[in-house]
């Protein structure tokens, strides 16, 4: 988060931004305070994110912050609220999170609803594989294992009662996404559609709830100076099963990610298994990576859909993507039709 790429905004822009922050700031503080360094980070298409510091005018305290904003045509639309309550929990639980601060969802001062949160010194894994070579990459990965399956022991009791209240069960998950690639300007094809009709007819089977990241890659997992990781991006958080997050995960498969960059797929599995001492279903898994396929293009769809005419490059780059995924989702469903065979 603090060591992505930034890049300058027109400045009326950011000189509007950056006086509405120190006013709310100071507002929140109920002192005069000093803001600087405002820059806006790389990356984000849910929301805008910006990094500045906050002195403290009267203590002299420095406070290295972050800025996400929500965006008005974003890929996503998440509950900025109910993401800043669970990092309240994960923080009083020592997950490592970075801290919230503020949250503000209606009537916003900064025009869209937005939070504010500890800025982690560090790099993204991605990142920091590529700067250093030398890494112990299966040391990491195990350790980055570990970390996710300790997210899945959480108590999901204690997660916010909005989150817990959103479990609705794998066919609401399922149907979440295919209303977006439904809602999508973009056809599909055929190969998306025939995925959302096996998934609906034989929805992956759940083994037991619990606390689903969402999006546990290795971009979004930050590795301090000290060797700590930091756990980044819970807009997609949910209540779900524990092999959503593990076939999410296995989609990422270049030599900067946890599967087949850190450790192969088996030893992946085979590491997850022995943290938690719970067996992994090869064909509930299969299920699961369908999906995540599934809902990787709605996310894809989205982007470009409600981008429209004006849709960025990263959204348009994303919306080609779509052809990597039909060719894993044509691979997955020959091996998923070749299961449901009779033997």
């Amino acid at each position: 988060m603090s060591t992505a790429v930034s890049h300058r905004c027109p400045s009326s822009y950011e000189a509007g931004l950056e006086v509405s922050l120190r006013e709310f700031l100071g507002a929140q503080l109920d002192r005069q305070v000093d803001l600087t360094g405002l820059r806006r980070l790389a990356g984000g298409t849910a929301h805008e994110t910006w990094a500045f510091d906050l002195r403290d005018g009267e203590r002299q305290e420095l406070h290295k912050l972050v800025l996400r904003r929500s965006i008005e045509r974003g890929m996503l639309d998440g509950d900025l609220r109910t993401e800043f309550d669970l990092l309240a929990t994960l923080d009083r639980l020592a997950v490592p999170v970075p801290r919230p601060r503020w949250c503000v969802t209606e009537d916003s001062p900064l025009t869209q609803p937005f939070m504010i949160i500890d800025r982690v010194d560090g790099t993204d894994i991605r990142k920091h594989l590529a700067a250093h070579p030398e890494t112990d990459r299966h040391r990491l990965g195990v350790e980055l294992v570990r970390l996710q399956a300790r997210l899945h022991r959480l108590d999901w009791q204690d997660c916010p009662p909005p989150l817990a209240r959103s479990a609705r069960g794998t066919l609401h998950e399922i149907e979440r996404w295919a209303r977006e690639i439904d809602a999508s300007s973009v056809d599909p094809g055929p190969l998306l559609r025939a995925a959302t009709e096996l998934l609906r007819d034989r929805p992956p089977r759940t083994s037991r709830r619990c606390l689903v990241h969402g999006d546990f890659k290795t971009n979004n997992l930050l590795l301090g100076a000290d060797g700590n990781v930091t756990v980044l991006d819970w807009e997609l958080a949910h209540l779900g099963d524990p092999l959503e997050d593990i076939a999410w995960t296995m989609l990422w498969t270049t030599r900067w990610d946890l599967v087949g960059g850190l450790l192969s797929a088996q030893e992946y599995l085979a590491t997850y298994q022995e943290e938690t001492g719970n067996a992994v279903d090869p064909e509930a898994l299969l299920s699961w990576r369908i999906f995540a396929l599934v809902k990787l293009a709605a996310i894809f769809l989205t982007g470009v859909t409600r981008g429209g005419p004006l849709a960025s490059p990263t959204l348009r780059l994303m919306g080609r993507g779509l052809y990597h995924i039909e060719a894993q989702l044509a691979e997955l469903l020959q091996a998923a039709l070749h299961e449901a065979q009779p033997s």
